[in-house]
């Protein structure tokens, strides 16, 4: 193959992917053996849609991978449109706080949340978009890259994702967040 039909196969192979692909893994599927020229071709593709202003993007994420996605100035207006993971609605509520809140622990959760809690925290782990981690006598729970990556950020950074939650949590869920402010100064009475 030449060029614009190996540029054309690594711009098709990032679209569908819908998650970011490393150098290797894009060589070994694609049968493209040079590394080096498969990230000239993976550059190319980010320069050309640069250069066109468009609303989508090539970046290497993750340390070593790329990833074809919407822009973040975009993806907020486009983001109810994305596909999801098959959660319930108490799933994605329990989701969101902990996107919201990490790192949370998980008693902390399951006071808001009630003991429901406990079985979609499992569900979330095994799907792999929350970390559960020892803490105490309870565990830590947080968002996983795996999760930055579904929902279109650029990194699993909590503040990042925080601030773009704090939106959706303050308008779907005001009961929680008045139950979370009632707890938080119950508890600020008690010191």
């Amino acid at each position: 193959m030449g060029l614009i039909e190996d540029k054309a196969l690594v711009e098709a192979a990032l679209f569908v992917s819908g998650r970011p692909l490393s150098v290797k893994e894009l060589s070994k599927a694609l049968g493209i053996k040079s590394l080096d020229y498969l990230e000239k071709l993976i550059e190319l593709i980010a320069a050309e849609y640069a250069e066109r202003k468009s609303a989508i993007e090539v970046v290497r994420v993750l340390g070593d991978k790329y990833v074809m996605q919407v822009k973040q100035e975009y993806s907020q207006k486009v983001i109810h449109m994305m596909p999801r993971p098959d959660l319930r609605a108490g799933e994605l509520k329990t989701l969101a706080l902990i996107a919201y809140l990490q790192p949370i622990e998980q008693s902390r959760l399951v006071k808001l949340r009630g003991s429901q809690a406990y079985e979609h925290i499992r569900k979330l782990q095994e799907m792999g978009l929350i970390y559960a981690e020892p803490y105490e006598r309870t565990k830590l729970l947080g968002t996983t890259p795996k999760f930055a990556e579904l929902y279109g950020f650029p990194e699993n950074d909590p503040m990042i994702i925080k601030e773009a939650f704090k939106k959706v949590v303050h308008a779907e869920y005001s009961d929680l967040i008045e139950k979370l402010e009632k707890g938080e100064a119950a508890s600020e009475g008690e010191e």
